[in-house]
């Protein structure tokens, strides 16, 4: 199975945000990613958070995600979109979903070959409360038991021979601190014990980051956004 990769592109307007974003260049990005995906013939696009950024009033943020999503789509390529805290600054899920023609990523996703893709949502803070529109410390991420639970069944699933886990936020210890899922640790034993995850997908940490844990690589995205250059990535699973 043939994967096209790419992680916090921040589409909006503005021309530099946070000294050293690049968001309205993410728009042509994408663009450009989309054409090598299709000239590739992947399988399955997997946006690992962060689509878009804030844009200013709520109507320009639907614009934006409608404009964006419509061009994504307009590739007629499977795509699947983790959601990232700024996902959530912008929109609930839902209305993520309506306003990119459901571009959600599902809990799971079965390949038919025993491969099981699993993607987690850990858009919550440790007290459960649910990230929302201007109301959330995006240091301060967690899964839910109910997440667990998804992570948890796919792995024990008899139809699971070879797991691979996506989430936006980080389970690698290694990357800087603020940036890692508060209940990482228990997730990577998760992960370990279950002998079935070959590989780990996340974004949030812009520089990018790679880690083996336990045998088991761990892939940090680097950030579209950031500067002038490209970044997305074809894979082989």
């Amino acid at each position: 199975m043939k994967l096209g990769l790419f992680s916090d592109p921040h589409f909006c307007p503005k021309d530099v945000t946070c000294g050293t974003r690049r968001p309205a260049l993410s728009f042509g990005k994408i663009r450009e990613a989309m054409e090598v995906f299709r000239a590739e013939t992947v399988d399955l696009v997997v946006c690992l958070g962060d689509l878009a950024d804030e844009c200013g009033t709520t109507e320009e943020n639907i614009a934006a995600a409608e404009e964006l999503s419509a061009m994504i789509r307009s590739f007629g390529l499977p795509v699947f979109c983790v959601p990232g805290n700024h996902d959530y600054q912008n929109f609930t899920r839902e209305e993520f979903a309506r306003h990119t023609g459901g571009l959600n990523a599902p809990p799971s996703y079965r390949t038919g070959e025993g491969k099981t893709l699993i993607f987690l949502d850990a858009n919550c803070a440790d007290d459960g409360t649910v990230y929302r529109r201007n109301a959330l410390d995006w240091t301060n991420a967690y899964l839910t038991e109910e997440q667990r639970d998804i992570l948890r069944n796919a792995l024990t699933s008899e139809e699971t021979k070879e797991a691979y886990v996506f989430v936006h936020q980080n389970l690698d210890p290694t990357v800087e601190s603020h940036h890692i899922i508060r209940n990482a640790a228990d997730i990577r034993e998760m992960i370990r014990t279950s002998g079935k995850v070959k590989a780990v997908f996340q974004g949030h940490y812009h520089p990018g980051k790679e880690s083996v844990i336990d045998g088991i690589p761990y892939h940090t995205l680097p950030a579209m956004c950031e500067g002038e250059e490209n970044r997305f990535f074809v894979m082989e699973i």
